[in-house]
């Protein structure tokens, strides 16, 4: 599929759930607005490099999955597997073997930093071996 599709449906899916698309490396984040009456907006905005392949398509969904999707409240771990399997369900395409490699190695980064804090007084949490975050 072209890229111009693939940028296309990002597009769609950020007016559809009211997300600001931004230029950059990949991020999620929720903006609160100040208002000068007092009040309060809250935006939801993730940044993005643009879409030119089938990476940075899955990248840009899983920023949207951050924001929109399943297990957006649980540990580090278990919200970074959930914003993947939102961009997998969510995806027009399936990955190729390589994307798939990509999303691994991702994967494994967060464990990877998990597991360089685990002496802290509060370590991340590493979900256990029968943990759908493995699958």
């Amino acid at each position: 599929m072209r890229p111009h599709t693939l940028d296309r449906h990002v597009a769609d899916l950020c007016a559809r759930y009211g997300i600001a698309r931004r230029e950059g490396s990949g991020r999620a984040v929720t903006v609160r607005v100040r208002h000068p009456d007092g009040s309060v907006e809250r935006r939801l905005e993730i940044r993005v490099p643009p879409v030119r392949g089938q990476v940075s398509y899955f990248v840009a969904l899983h920023e949207i999955g951050h924001l929109v999707g399943e297990g957006r409240s649980g540990r580090r771990l278990e919200q970074e597997a959930a914003a993947w399997r939102f961009a997998l369900r969510e995806a027009l395409v399936e990955p190729t073997d390589a994307t798939r490699r990509r999303i691994g190695r991702r994967l494994r980064s967060y464990v990877t930093w998990a597991e360089h804090r685990g002496r802290r007084r509060t370590p991340p949490y590493v979900p256990p071996a029968a943990d759908p975050f493995w699958t």
